[in-house]
């Protein structure tokens, strides 16, 4: 006859007994608030004493024990539900690797889609394919939007154009199971090659001086310890992009004028060349 196997290692205390036709034992072991040390937390300094053992470190308590035919089912019911868990957890990880979490599956590919952003955004959000509102493509930071192989690529608008990514090109060769991805610095840059449309080019002499008529196409408000910020991008009749940050100004999207502006820094972002500026007024 045993006890559980978390108990094993404890120290018998005395004969079982039996009580309302089940036998016991009494057991002395480590305090399971505390951990043996007497106290209810790492600092033993203080009015710490743990009060479940007293600040002895160790607890009594009154243990089933078990005939051997009762701890061998009890075995392998242990035994099952581990091997129960493995599969499940082993089921998870499956799903949720690159490769299937994305939408790749068997079939090996997902649907990315070129054009204006803002333009695909809209008509992702605002295009669904069912009366339950479902939507034809997925939104993620990686990839933007993109239809899993499983879903059907809706009909869109000559302006967007689909392309199709094959599992082949990101996925981590290093990986005998085929299931993970490139690092995602490796295939953001291998999307920004396919898929990016800007026609920005780095506009002036850092520290010189520009007039240019442009749009405010987004501004990104947000706060630092000296308030509240405004980012606005911006870009002209030929596509070239500028990014103005600015506390005192806050455009809303769409809003055009000319501006006089001094060429603060060149910077690339997701493929598209930026002029970063400052020191704007409207001309």
């Amino acid at each position: 006859m045993a006890v559980a196997k978390s108990y094993e290692n404890m120290e018998q205390i005395g004969e079982p007994f039996q009580d309302n036709g089940k036998m016991y034992v009494r057991i002395k072991g480590q305090c399971k608030r505390c951990g043996g040390s007497g106290h209810y937390s790492m600092n033993a300094m203080g009015d710490t004493t743990c009060y479940r053992c007293g600040g002895s470190g160790t607890e009594f308590m009154n243990v089933r024990w078990y005939t051997d035919a009762e701890r061998t089912r009890m075995d392998r019911a242990a035994e099952k539900r581990t091997e129960e868990q493995a599969v499940k957890k082993e089921e998870r990880r499956i799903r949720f690797a690159a490769r299937n979490a994305f939408g790749f599956g068997e079939a090996g590919f997902i649907t990315l889609y070129k054009g204006d952003p803002k333009e695909i955004s809209t008509f992702f959000q605002s295009f669904t394919i069912d009366e339950a509102g479902h939507r034809a493509a997925w939104y993620n930071n990686l990839f933007g939007w993109f239809t899993p192989s499983h879903m059907e690529v809706p009909e869109l608008p000559e302006t967007i154009e689909a392309i199709k990514l094959m599992w082949d090109d990101v996925r981590d060769t290093n990986d005998e199971e085929n299931l993970q991805m490139k690092d995602t610095g490796v295939v953001k840059q291998y999307l920004i090659s396919i898929l990016n449309t800007s026609v920005s080019e780095y506009q002036g002499e850092v520290g010189s001086w520009l007039t240019k008529t442009v749009t405010v196409d987004k501004n990104i408000s947000f706060s630092n310890r000296y308030g509240e910020s405004h980012m606005h991008i911006m870009s002209d009749a030929e596509g070239n992009v500028y990014v103005w940050t600015t506390g005192s100004k806050n455009f809303a999207d769409g809003t055009e004028f000319t501006l006089k502006m001094k060429v603060k820094d060149h910077k690339e972002y997701n493929g598209t060349k930026q002029t970063i500026v400052w020191y704007c007024k409207q001309a």
